[in-house]
């Protein structure tokens, strides 16, 4: 006889089990499918984020836009580079503004928010690598499908597009033109659409899974219309003006370099290379010789030399020994004489000049020796031809002899406000020297920058009026000293002085007067120089470093929510259920075999190798099941992405999803099921060993357990349900009473919703115990009744025969309603929501942006008037909190791409000190507002920040205290701290700093672009304006702000729009939760079959009394009915008393209706399954 082996046990007890071990095998299935589907979501979403950024770039690879605008003839020098044609190509000189539209046959369709690209056909047919459509005419434009859906544009239509004016000087400084046009107006037709397959369709450099609005047109034509063409010299115009563009796109000849592992050393390749091309004019910057030959000047067309590049200028010439001087040059109103009781000693719009201290200033730029003493903070040196008009005289000055203090004069001059304001101060300065005219600093005209429209017109007539100016008050004597010393400054004061006075954020100098080095001409000093400094640019502060795009894309594809992750927690009831499905059917299985199992411990098997075997054949099923599951997880996942296509679009913001199965997932998936089902079956075998063979031999499957045991157990249990419903009383009794305070308990959460909650808790852990406590319950009360009644009571006694299985049955399932009900309450539409000072709103009414900046305030009459606003009722009504805006990455719920770098905005200073807003962890207090954070200074010289919780937490992974490092304009290793944590704010997506820090860091964001606008009778009574009303501020403010591209969007829909992700998520928990609550009802359902298969002689005995067959399977569905909706009744309403604040609130959005379906719908099927 041949021995019995192991192996051959396995193999007959899998064949004769068959029907039990595929039960337990697809509850496997269910498991291995649903976390590796999770895990394949992930992987899809990833992939597909990375294919969009390919389409979204098409083939650009390294790019540059800066605000800056430098020759196009610097692209063509790049290329000619020997270097640069070995490795890269498809270069693309481009303009690149933000723009609005309008289609001209409805005045009213508009579309803000539009990137407007002007290029030629380097950048259609190279950098886009797009030949089916022709590019742009001259006078057509290019759209893509999601524009013209917007404007409702086809072929043939006309448009209007706005953008914004270059100006090489800022408008929110002295000689900025604020009065002048700021936007420009085209005209163009609709020469094509590029369908939604196409890829240049989406071209976008911002990293986003949405489709972009974009427009193309002729390169030529744009830089004609914003003045940035080219222009040969002429008789009227001798200077040659050169062609402009502001954006560089590059593509490589290899992935390695264009986005793999040399991009980043790619880039910067291309940014030396661009260094190599680039020109002072590049940078705005001329050298100047000066008339005498003794200097140069180093000025900028912006009127005022950037702080880097003066920084960059000085230590280039101290290299060379150049000696410097910096000087700041500043227009006055009026210069008057003070005690002149004539009246007529006064003069109009002088130049003046701030200069280093006079007295040490060596050669060429001194000395000057008319000087009779420091200047300080109240000294002024005058020019001769100014002292002779005030009849001031050498010796009427102040001498160390007299000791008498000399003549003083009165400057009026203009300062800059933050929204366009130029109030007029007005300061009073001892007279301390005076300069001949053909001296070293009087009568030069070198020491003032040239600017167009004032410093080359002949007269003041001719002047190009850089704000309103009283010309009728302008002299002979300033006529005719225009016309012989044209813009040479009339007085001079110390330049730390006029720096306190006249400097600006965009600069502390006007110029830098550069000497000869030993032993060279001017000549050859200023070409040294000029070589050196464009080696020495700081690349990254001026804003022309070249990025490599592609590869940051693809790194952003990673993501800020983790797909797998998510999912695995949605489908969370899924798994356990699953897992729970497995340890019922194996121990099923097993009680089955119980006399199976006494008999091989009768005949000498020892429990340990019992216990092997059948672990290694469950191990076995748990095996198929799992390579089973892993190949219909791909299926399972493709349901899931089709979801996030379709139902569930509004969590992921787009349909380009594929599908996409990783075999490094596939194996964690399929590791972590065999696992997790290994343990579940190892918890299903685990009892048996306690048991006799004797017991096991007579079918036996449970211990025993003693009455008094079971009685102690039920008596605490009552007891401890009793206490948790006290406590649900008393804290309901005292908010309903007493009343609780609308403040923030924890984690940006009220106190009512934090007590409400525990009721909640509370409640479900009582109902629970008190359900366990009555199934510790006398069970050998005799029963009495006839009928449906005492069947039902027969039923309700079962439900206590297998106390473990009821319990854990019915608390699955109310643990599971508890948490889908509570999901689903959750549900916020925030576009019902009045406004509220400490909400998400902040009390405000709408939101609004601008694809130009405004300069002036829009909730003044004056700023009202000078952005030609009419007169209206509802703008006397309207008050505006205006935010500077340093854009950057969308950083909201809705972009999945992770974030480096998200648009920053200013704080308003009347903000800071106003209650507007929840906050997270600070709470508004007499006399303090969190705001007031952003003020602080911390020690390690970071900037304080605040940002929404949402976008810290799930996009920018930060808390508070945790710092973001930011390039900025000025110091690229600026470093941001996290000072405060708004909740669910319309701030989502954006980090605020105050007005003071913004400006520091960012000089070169002029004017406002971003705007919450709301009733100014809020704050003092409670009043808004109706919703009629609302509707037509909005469309007046759209109306007259079109030139502006001004949008204006219901704060309420703003949030609704990114509670929409949240909402999405809800719902995908609800689906996948439900599903798994459906699957859990299946559990219940064996846990029923266990029953009646241990009970099959007491129901054959019922029926040989007399029952019918019919009465036993009510019976046994009474039973089963009872538990479950038991279970159903505790978690929904433990869930709707957590709830209620927020059932009770004016925003929930709660779906009574496919709830109430769901909840039904689980507990037929439950009743199916039994």
């Amino acid at each position: 006889m041949s021995r019995f082996t192991t192996g051959q046990y396995l193999r007959r007890s899998l064949r004769h089990h068959a029907r039990s071990h595929i039960a337990v095998a697809i509850g496997v299935v269910v498991a291995a499918m649903v976390i590796g589907g999770a895990l394949i979501v992930g992987d899809s979403v990833r992939d597909s984020l990375r294919l969009l950024t390919h389409y979204r770039l098409n083939a650009v690879d390294h790019a540059l836009v800066s605000h800056r605008f430098f020759r196009e003839d610097s692209v063509v020098a790049l290329r000619q580079q020997p270097e640069f044609a070995d490795h890269y190509s498809g270069e693309a000189p481009v303009l690149v503004f933000p723009a609005s539209l309008e289609r001209n046959a409805d005045r009213r369709t508009r579309a803000a928010g539009v990137t407007l690209y002007g290029g030629d056909e380097r950048l259609w047919e190279g950098a886009l690598d797009f030949q089916d459509t022709p590019p742009p005419t001259s006078g057509g434009v290019v759209l893509n499908s999601k524009l013209a859906e917007e404007l409702r544009a086809a072929p043939g239509d006309e448009i209007t597009v706005w953008v914004e004016l270059p100006t090489t000087i800022p408008r929110d400084t002295l000689l900025g033109g604020q009065e002048q046009q700021s936007s420009q107006e085209l005209r163009l037709k609709v020469d094509a659409v590029l369908p939604a397959d196409v890829i240049a369709g989406r071209f976008s450099l911002q990293p986003s899974q949405q489709f972009p609005k974009v427009a193309f047109v002729n390169l030529q034509a744009l830089q004609k219309a914003l003045d940035l063409e080219a222009v040969e010299p002429s008789s009227r115009n001798p200077q040659r003006k050169l062609a402009r563009v502001n954006a560089l796109f590059v593509r490589a000849r290899d992935s390695a370099r264009g986005h793999g592992v040399q991009a980043v050393e790619s880039a910067q390749e291309l940014t030396r290379m661009f260094r190599a091309s680039l020109t002072l004019g590049d940078l705005h910057l001329r050298l100047m010789p000066n008339s005498s030959g003794r200097y140069a000047s180093l000025e900028s067309e912006r009127m005022i030399l950037e702080d880097a590049l003066a920084k960059t200028a000085e230590q280039v010439a101290t290299e060379l020994k150049m000696p410097t001087s910096p000087v700041l040059a500043y227009l006055t109103n009026e210069i008057s004489l003070v005690g002149d009781d004539t009246g007529k000693k006064f003069s109009m719009y002088s130049i003046v000049a701030g200069v280093p201290e006079p007295s040490q200033l060596a050669a060429p730029f001194g000395p000057i020796a008319a000087q009779t003493s420091p200047l300080g903070k109240d000294g002024v040196l005058l020019s001769e031809w100014l002292a002779e008009d005030f009849g001031i005289r050498p010796e009427d000055l102040k001498s160390e002899i007299s000791n008498q203090p000399g003549p003083k004069i009165r400057v009026k001059y203009h300062q800059v406000g933050s929204k366009g304001e130029l109030p007029e101060e007005e300061q009073t300065f001892e007279v301390r020297g005076i300069l001949p005219l053909d001296g070293m600093l009087a009568g030069d005209p070198g020491l003032t920058p040239t600017v167009p429209g004032i410093t080359d017109a002949k007269t003041f007539n001719d002047w190009k009026q850089p704000f309103p100016m009283q010309i009728s008050r302008v002299t002979k004597r300033d006529d005719y000293y225009w016309a012989k010393y044209h813009a040479a400054p009339k007085a001079f004061f110390d330049l730390d002085a006029a720096r306190g006075w006249w400097s600006s954020r965009y600069g502390s100098a006007t110029s830098l007067r550069l000497g000869t080095a030993d032993g060279q001409s001017l000549e050859q000093s200023t070409k040294s120089f000029e070589t050196d400094f464009l080696k020495a640019l700081p690349m990254d502060s001026v804003g022309l470093s070249i990025q490599p795009v592609k590869f940051l894309g693809l790194q952003a594809a990673s993501g800020t929510t983790d797909f797998s992750g998510l999912f695995i927690g949605f489908s969370f009831f899924m798994i356990l259920s699953g897992l729970m499905l497995i340890s019922l059917l194996v121990r099923l299985g097993i009680e089955r075999r119980a006399s199976e199992i006494g008999l091989l411990s009768a005949i000498g098997f020892s429990p340990s190798r019992i216990g092997r075997v059948l672990l290694l054949e469950q191990f076995s099923v748990v095996l198929l099941g799992a390579v089973i599951g892993i190949i219909a997880a791909v299926g399972y996942a493709g349901l899931l992405i089709y979801g996030l296509r379709t139902l569930w679009v509004g969590a992921v913001g787009t349909t380009e999803l594929r599908l996409s199965a990783q075999p490094s997932s596939l194996a964690i998936g399929f590791a972590m099921t065999l696992v997790a089902a290994s343990a579940s079956a190892w918890w299903g075998l685990r009892g048996l060993r306690k048991l006799s063979p004797r017991e096991l031999l007579a079918g036996q499957t449970e211990l025993t357990e003693r009455d008094e045991t079971r009685a102690a157990r039920r008596g605490r249990l009552q007891r401890f349900s009793r206490r948790l419903l006290l406590l649900s009383v008393t804290i309901i009794v005292v908010v309903v009473g007493f009343g609780m305070p609308a403040k923030e308990a924890f984690s940006g959460l009220s106190w009512s919703t934090v007590l409400f909650f525990v009721v909640g808790m509370s409640t479900l852990t009582a109902a629970l115990c008190a359900f366990a406590a009555w199934l510790d319950g006398d069970r050998f009360v005799s029963i009495l009744g006839s009928g449906q009644i005492a069947l039902l009571r027969l039923s309700l006694r079962n439900a206590t025969r297998q106390r473990r299985r009821s319990l854990l049955s019915l608390a699955l399932i109310a643990s599971a309603s508890f948490l889908l009900v509570a999901v689903a309450a959750g549900r916020r539409n925030p576009a019902v929501e009045a406004p509220n000072l400490e909400s998400g709103n902040g009390g405000f009414l709408f939101v609004a942006e601008s694809t130009t900046p405004l300069i002036h305030d829009l909730s003044t009459v004056t700023g009202r008037l000078k952005l030609d606003l009419p007169a209206d009722r509802l703008f006397d009504l309207m008050t505006v909190a205006s935010f500077r805006v340093r854009p950057g990455e969308n950083a909201s719920c809705l972009n999945l791409y992770q974030t480096r770098l998200p648009t920053i905005l200013s704080v308003p200073d009347d903000m800071l000190e106003s209650d507007r807003f929840k906050f997270i962890g600070e709470r508004h207090r007499q006399g303090h507002s969190p705001w007031n954070l952003l003020k602080a200074s911390p020690p390690d010289g970071s900037i304080p920040v605040f940002g929404d919780m949402n976008t810290l937490m799930y996009s920018l992974h930060k808390g508070i205290g945790d710092t973001i490092k930011v390039p900025d304009d000025t110091n690229p290793k600026a470093t941001l701290r996290i000072a405060g944590m708004l909740d669910s704010s319309v701030f989502q997506g954006v980090l605020l700093m105050s007005e003071a820090n913004f400006l520091k860091l960012f000089p070169e964001q002029a004017g406002f672009r971003y705007f919450l606008i709301g009733d100014r009778r809020f704050e003092k009574d409670g009043q808004a304006l109706s919703k009629a009303e609302a509707r037509e501020l909005s469309d007046l403010l759209e109306t007259g702000l079109a030139p502006y591209g001004f949008d204006v969007e219901s704060i309420g829909d703003r949030l609704a729009n990114f509670l929409a992700v949240q909402n999405t998520y809800l719902s995908t928990f609800q689906t996948l939760g439900g599903l798994g609550l459906l699957l859990g009802t299946f559990g219940l359902g064996t846990v029923m079959l266990r029953n009646v298969i241990e009970r099959r002689a007491e129901l054959a005995l019922l029926r040989a009394v007399g029952f019918r067959p019919s009465a036993i399977r009510r019976l046994v569905l009474f039973e089963n009915a009872f538990l479950l909706a038991c279970g159903l009744a505790v978690g929904t309403g433990s869930a709707l008393l957590a709830m209620l604040p927020h059932l009770l609130s004016t925003g929930a959005d709660v779906p009574w209706l496919s709830g109430a379906g769901l909840l039904a719908g689980i507990f037929a099927v439950g009743l199916l399954a039994a």
